[in-house]
């Protein structure tokens, strides 16, 4: 007796990082999502950047980031993305930490933050999934969804030997690695949306040089996928898949 599986349709992105977003970047996103129309959705995390909740901000230029404008900027990118599915990134993570902050006022700012981005997803009808670290995981067909915790130069790599098949953002590289294991994992960083020059706190680091634009898109079931790794490189025009 055949068995048929149906096949659907999906496109994962990350890394977006509110007000440092490249609109191009974003624009060419939420064209090839309009075209190819699929049925799931995914942004892995750090959709916003929240500088001025960064651990270390206080007293710095960084506590004096806007707030508002990254939070609209991130909320507005999803509103456009129309996700089924939200995971908070480390960034998100400062606001959830910031709710416990020990000055009242950061407290109630950060609390108010987290209740609006939770509002905002309900509204889009987008399960929201908080940052869990090295515990974070959900599936695509026999993918695990994650925004990533190892910041390697392998670290996609290490990603696939940690947790098997895996699509992470966290490192803004686009790449596709094999783990060194028998079951020959497979691992895709879908990069990042942002504009890299205008991260002041990346520009002294080497790493910043290898940071690129990308998504990761293809098609599921149940038990399996089919995954393909768009990289935009750098300077260049997008050119999304037909």
């Amino acid at each position: 007796m055949n068995i048929t599986r149906k096949w659907k349709r999906a496109l994962v992105v990350g890394c977006s990082h509110g007000i440092h977003a490249d609109p191009v970047a974003l624009e060419a996103v939420i064209s090839f999502r309009d075209s190819y129309q699929p049925h799931t959705v995914v942004h892995l995390g750090d959709f916003v950047d929240t500088t001025a909740f960064r651990s270390g901000a206080k007293g710095t230029a960084d506590e004096g980031s806007p707030v508002d404008a990254d939070i609209d900027s991130g909320l507005e990118f999803l509103t456009r993305l129309r996700p089924t599915m939200v995971l908070c990134g480390n960034h998100e993570q400062r606001l959830w930490r910031a709710m416990a902050s020990q000055s009242a006022i950061v407290a109630h700012c950060a609390e108010t933050v987290v209740r609006g981005i939770e509002s905002h997803c309900r509204k889009l009808k987008a399960s929201l999934r908080t940052y869990t670290g090295v515990w974070q995981g959900e599936m695509l067909g026999n993918y695990r969804l994650m925004h990533g915790v190892f910041y390697s130069e392998n670290a996609t790599r290490d990603h696939a030997e940690a947790y098997g098949n895996v699509i992470h953002a966290h490192t803004h590289r686009t790449a596709v690695a094999k783990g060194r294991r028998s079951d020959n994992p497979t691992g895709y960083c879908v990069g990042t949306l942002t504009t890299s020059t205008n991260m002041d706190y990346a520009s002294t680091r080497r790493a910043t040089l290898s940071w690129s634009q990308g998504m990761v898109w293809g098609e599921y079931t149940d038990g399996s996928a089919q995954l393909w790794l768009h990289e935009n490189q750098t300077g260049s025009a997008w050119r999304t898949p037909r």
